[in-house]
């Protein structure tokens, strides 16, 4: 019980490391014209031009979202005047006063299509409305799509179901109209998959999530209005934390001192600045990056090229390596619990898993930190489902584990 009460409070213990300072450049090209996915202990891990598709498409377990490529200048809008059943009819009178659509610069979980959600609907996913029982979305809303080459689509995202998506696109006038699916399995491991509209091409052209901590190059931000910058965003399992005002950053090394963050834009752009025509670069300030494995490293910009090159030029080192309680165990990706809270006491826990298990354990503990319900499972590898019946609890706050070889999951839980 000790053991659990331990992981519940820290999830993540850290051995020091002797530290050795890297000078690493990234490019990006002349007008910033690729991508570059980089991890902070392999290097560069692809690059990919940054123009040759117009929506992301995700392909993550439990994701369904869907982003613009807005940095090259394509745009979005919602049809204000019909729903689905308005596809033929489709007209673009007033579209200069509809309000265009953005992803999140914070998070890869709200894009363009689906960030704009009902707060009075749980099950609305923006572009659709989720189905929790088949895990299935039905798409209720039709899109225009603005390209970069200045036409436009109108696209119609019809379901997510089984893993496939079906993706309806055509001319405004309805010329060149196409049906696509995109299979996530296709794309395992990935956290996105890109469609070109024009072409109808789906382009694989990222790296495996797993292998990358940072995106180099351009996207969209709001200051106030949607501008794009240059910077570095950080995959969805990547924490960044940022320490300013340093009087010598070089030696500084206090990262337990600043409060980690999911937002992916925490590095973002503005570690520089163009003044008297060149970019300077914030010379008080370091960013501690806890990367996909658990290790901390210190990342210092030291120098920008600009549209001539696209080059980023910083320091890094690792400075506290995950233990080997945390490092290389990545059995178990998600856990999802749902209905939460629960009225019946009847929940289901939905479950990733990268690898198959014969040895998981489900544990619900309260808030003195007893043990009230374990349960062990054996499942294959792929997204599973685990019902419980709770009947013993009483009405109250836990939380809920799933321990795969000593990994850890944990979602609070509520029983009404």
């Amino acid at each position: 019980m000790k053991k659990q009460i331990l992981l519940f409070l820290s999830l993540f213990i850290f051995i020091s490391v002797k530290a050795q300072v890297i000078t690493d450049t990234v490019s990006t090209g002349a007008g910033y014209s690729n991508q570059v996915w980089y991890s902070l202990q392999n290097d560069n891990q692809g690059s990919a031009a940054k123009n040759n598709w117009d929506i992301a498409i995700d392909t993550r377990t439990m994701g369904m979202t869907f982003l613009i490529n807005s940095v090259t200048g394509t745009q979005l809008w919602s049809y204000p005047n019909a729903d689905t059943t308005g596809w033929a009819t489709l007209d673009t009178n007033g579209l200069s006063t509809w309000t265009p659509k953005w992803n999140s610069d914070t998070s890869w979980d709200a894009g363009a299509f689906d960030r704009y959600l009902n707060p009075l609907n749980e099950y609305d996913a923006g572009w659709g409305n989720y189905n929790p029982l088949g895990h299935t979305v039905t798409g209720d809303t039709i899109y225009i799509v603005k390209l970069a080459s200045g036409s436009y689509k109108k696209c119609w995202i019809q379901s997510l179901a089984g893993g496939v998506y079906t993706i309806r696109f055509a001319g405004l006038g309805g010329e060149s109209d196409t049906t696509i699916q995109v299979n996530k399995a296709d794309y395992a491991g990935k956290n996105f998959v890109y469609c070109n509209l024009s072409t109808a091409e789906i382009i694989d052209r990222e790296p495996a999530a797993a292998s990358w901590d940072l995106l180099f190059g351009q996207y969209t931000t709001f200051i106030p209005q949607a501008y794009p910058v240059t910077g570095v965003l950080s995959n969805g399992k990547v924490l960044v934390a940022k320490a300013a005002g340093l009087a010598d950053a070089s030696t500084y090394n206090s990262w337990n001192d600043h409060t980690f963050s999911k937002h992916i834009n925490t590095i973002g752009y503005d570690w520089k600045k163009f003044a008297d025509g060149v970019f300077q670069i914030e010379d008080s300030l370091a960013y501690f990056v806890k990367d996909r494995q658990g290790a901390i490293w210190k990342l210092i910009f030291t120098g920008f090229g600009g549209s001539a090159n696209g080059n980023y030029i910083f320091t890094k080192e690792k400075i506290s390596a995950a233990s080997i309680e945390t490092a290389g165990n990545t059995a178990l990706t998600s856990l999802t619990v749902y209905p939460n809270p629960s009225i019946d006491k009847n929940i289901t826990l939905v479950i990733d898993l990268e690898a198959a298990t014969t040895n998981a354990l489900i544990s619900i503990i309260d808030l003195s930190g007893k043990s009230v319900y374990q349960r062990s499972f054996t499942a294959p590898q792929g997204l599973q489902t685990q019902s419980l019946h709770l009947n013993n609890l009483t009405a109250g706050l836990y939380m809920i584990s799933v321990d795969i070889n000593g990994q850890q999951a944990w979602q609070k839980l509520i029983i009404q």
